[in-house]
């Protein structure tokens, strides 16, 4: 049973300065968390009754922060750690608590480290358990982020959510719409690089759903497809947790087959088929993109990995060239491993096709590299009295010589080249 916290010197001095003047001060939080369950914290958050402006007066280089419409905060860094005041929500420290989300967050430490834990958060640390404080919801009401947070908690800790929790957050699922955008992407993004994203994505797929409403059609959509024996969002999961943990693989492959319902063709045969779908998942997601205020470079990255996840790259080094005019070279591995999660996210029986698709992986960095080591550009066709649109089109044709191994990379070589063709 843990019933003392150690609390570090310069926080003892901050707290000390705030009872000293006759008001109360508590540690609260993550930082209380985190130090039961054994990890350091960067950022400590403490509860005062202090009012923030007499706070700003007793304690220097302190700034006040707007928190949200109705509350502020105050903030200090010291030492690189980050102390972060806040005026009770309550009368006292217990209501304070009361109001938090979950009984994990809902203890208090004082100036001498008595733990104070009147919600039982102790025993959900040891039961691995993510618990609301309130029971009945009501908290979700209050600040329905909290939805996706309890998902975040559970992924960050390996906890487990409670059933009566699991129960209250599908069920206030749709409160998430009265959530500013980009606070909800802001916790999405952290749950899915989870390791256990196929978990969530399946067991709280309502959830998903709610934000992203077109996931929900894809869910029992059979694909009556040699390739698929999973119904699209089966498939969709079984990609997103096959990928690496970058975000931006994980963004593409959650909308890559997301237009497959709207292009949805039965042949005479009985198979199905969905060409141009990735169009449609494009389009989709640029809708999804511009709601949630993602920025502009994942967008692109994300955007044309889900636009050229679809049919077969060529190894000829010309049609690479042509391919690398449209699609970023340096987030090649990017695509590639989608592509790779593609095939594992179908059926088992050709899944050798990713050996295939590693040779062409190596095939396109190898001309990646090698496109790299050209060394001619604008400046050298400047010095030789070129300007202009002619520039880009001389170096286009250069580029392209020298990959197909029609033009040695060599800068007299290539000048050479250049004046025979261009100058004479």
């Amino acid at each position: 049973m843990v019933n003392k916290i150690n609390i570090p010197k310069d926080l003892q001095e901050l707290m000390k300065i705030i009872l000293d003047n006759g008001y109360e001060c508590y540690l609260v939080g993550g930082a209380v968390r985190d130090s039961i369950i054994g990890i350091e914290s960067k950022d400590y958050d403490l509860a005062t009754n202090m009012p923030l402006e007499i706070l700003k007066i007793k304690i220097p280089h302190v700034t006040i922060m707007k928190e949200n419409a109705h509350r502020n905060t105050a903030i200090i860094r010291k030492n690189k750690y980050n102390y972060e005041f806040s005026l009770y929500k309550g009368k006292n420290i217990i209501e304070d608590l009361a109001s938090r989300d979950f009984r994990i967050n809902a203890m208090a430490v004082d100036l001498n480290g008595n733990l104070i834990d009147p919600f039982r958060g102790i025993e959900n640390i040891n039961q691995k358990i993510i618990d609301l404080v309130k029971e009945n919801g009501e908290g979700l009401v209050v600040d329905p982020l909290r939805i996706l947070r309890a998902l975040r908690q559970a992924i960050k800790n390996n906890f487990s959510i409670s059933e009566s929790t699991k129960k209250q957050i599908l069920l206030k699922k749709d409160l998430l719409n009265k959530v500013a955008p980009e606070r909800i992407y802001q916790e999405l993004k952290k749950i899915l690089v989870a390791d256990d994203i196929e978990f969530y994505l399946r067991e709280y797929k309502d959830i998903f759903f709610s934000i992203i409403p077109e996931l929900k059609k894809c869910d029992g959509f059979k694909q009556y497809n040699d390739y698929h024996i999973y119904d699209v969002y089966e498939h969709i999961i079984k990609v997103v947790s096959s990928s690496p943990k970058n975000l931006y693989v994980r963004l593409a492959a959650l909308f890559h087959d997301i237009g497959k319902p709207a292009k949805y063709v039965l042949d005479a045969n009985g198979v199905g088929h969905f060409l141009g779908h990735a169009k449609v998942s494009v389009e989709i997601f640029k809708k999804f993109a511009n709601k949630y205020k993602i920025d502009n470079k994942t967008k692109k990255v994300v955007n044309d990995m889900i636009l050229y996840h679809e049919g077969e790259l060529s190894i000829k080094n010309n049609k690479i060239y042509n391919f690398y005019k449209k699609y970023n070279m340096s987030k090649i591995e990017f695509l590639f491993a989608l592509k790779i999660a593609d095939i594992k996210g179908q059926n088992p029986k050709y899944i050798n096709r990713i050996n295939q698709l590693l040779k062409i992986k190596a095939k396109y960095i190898e001309i990646r590299n090698f496109y790299n080591e050209i060394s001619y550009n604008g400046n050298d066709l400047i010095k030789l009295g070129f300007k202009d649109k002619e520039i880009g089109i001389i170096l286009d044709d250069i580029k392209r010589k020298i990959i197909n191994n029609q033009l040695e990379n060599k800068k007299e070589m290539i000048n050479n080249y250049v004046i025979k063709n261009y100058k004479e």
